[in-house]
């Protein structure tokens, strides 16, 4: 309301904050060599001042509306085959495959871009079900990196509400079912592109399976799969659109295995030797461990055997580890603890420790230029729209 306005600019509070507001304006103005805008007059300050529009350089316009032009006809070409490639993330979402066992997604998939020309290696750093697929000739080698493995105990319907498809069965809890896909449609749109303006290049897919272990591109790394590459892309399914400018957490596993000696828990006990014991004591040695550690650290654990009924002492039994910190540095001599944890437990229960699967990754290295250039073109393509529909199943979920 008008009275409410000019009530509200003769605060003496809000009339400096206004006028900081133009001084501000006045300095972009200047800084942009644009003219400044006229004072504000009372009845106006209650509402944001107009910010000077930056001018831009006809160059730099004209390359802009090329850009726009290429990403309508990409636009264009995905909405053509859009059916396509939902077609693909509805398979993989009800196959459900778990780590190293994305049988039938890497097969989909693998299929799919060798009908579109591309060609196809297999079973790469000896994993069954990781493959490149790749088209063209040259520089630049630009490659798309996908997933499809899913997560356990994660089934459900393609519905809002919370329902098991297989009782007890996996599912797409973090989307790689739309990871891949959406790569693999990158990869094709971007061979689509040189091929229709004839420019040198190579397309690279990589199907990575197990991302939710954190073993497959660590395989196909050793095999030197991602060797020549001038830029790898990817993304993952979240809440908003942005470039990721940020790194991730480095992380090992491993799986500690205990052996002890069995005997009956309540006829002759003192002849047991628990592995259980040792699991539990080095888990309650690492919980003493975190206060330690440095604040960014993260470790987690889950009992994978505990053993089979509570009157028998467990002979076997297995703990497995994730330990995560901000760099490489910073995970070794953390697990470096963990381990000598072990040894310990296992001495204080006179049983033997093995460790398996020890591996790690090391922390993501992101590329700022990459990432500004993608978050540019995501500011020109400008927000995502929505249907009425898909509003209201967001607002169910």
């Amino acid at each position: 309301m008008p009275r409410a306005r000019s009530s509200t600019a003769g605060h003496p509070r809000f009339t400096k904050q206004c006028r900081a507001r133009m001084h501000s304006a006045i300095v972009l103005s200047d800084h942009f060599a644009a003219p400044p805008p006229r004072p504000a007059t009372s009845d106006e300050c209650s509402s944001a001042v107009q910010w000077p529009r930056r001018r831009v350089a006809p160059a730099r316009i004209e390359r802009r509306e090329k850009c726009m032009v290429k990403h309508q006809e990409v636009g264009d070409w995905l909405d053509e085959r859009q059916q396509r490639f939902v077609n693909i993330s509805d398979q993989i979402w009800g196959f459900a495959e778990v780590a190293l066992a994305e049988t039938k997604s890497c097969q989909l998939q693998a299929e799919d871009l060798e009908a579109d020309g591309f060609r196809i290696t297999r079973n790469v750093g000896g994993l069954p079900t990781a493959f490149v697929a790749e088209w063209g000739e040259g520089s630049p080698v630009i490659g798309f990196l996908g997933e499809y493995d899913a997560l356990p105990d994660l089934s459900q319907k393609n519905q809002a509400a919370q329902e098991q498809l297989v009782a007890g069965g996996a599912g797409h809890g973090c989307g790689h079912n739309l990871l891949g896909t959406a790569s693999l449609a990158a990869a094709s749109a971007l061979k689509a592109w040189l091929q229709e303006t004839g420019r040198p290049g190579t397309v690279r897919y990589y199907g990575c399976p197990a991302e939710e272990t954190g073993a497959g591109k660590v395989f196909m790394a050793r095999a030197g799969a991602f060797d020549g590459l001038d830029a790898a892309i990817t993304w993952h399914p979240g809440s908003s659109i942005s470039a990721m400018r940020g790194s991730s957490l480095a992380i090992d596993h491993a799986t500690f295995r205990f052996f002890g000696k069995t005997s009956h828990a309540a006829g002759a006990p003192e002849l047991g030797r628990s592995a259980l014991d040792a699991v539990e004591l080095m888990n309650i040695g690492v919980n003493f461990l975190r206060e330690h550690i440095i604040e960014a650290a993260r470790i987690h654990y889950v009992i994978t055997n505990g053993g089979g009924q509570p009157n028998v002492v467990p002979a076997e039994a297995e703990v497995w580890y994730y330990i995560r910190a901000p760099r490489r540095d910073l995970v070794d001599p953390i697990t470096k603890r963990v381990l000598a944890i072990a040894n310990a437990a296992a001495a204080m229960t006179e049983t033997r420790v093995e460790v398996h699967d020890l591996y790690g990754i090391h922390n993501f290295l992101p590329n700022q230029t990459l990432a500004t250039l993608a978050m540019g073109v995501l500011d020109e393509l400008g927000p995502m729209e929505f249907t009425a529909e898909e509003e209201a199943f967001a607002r169910e979920v």
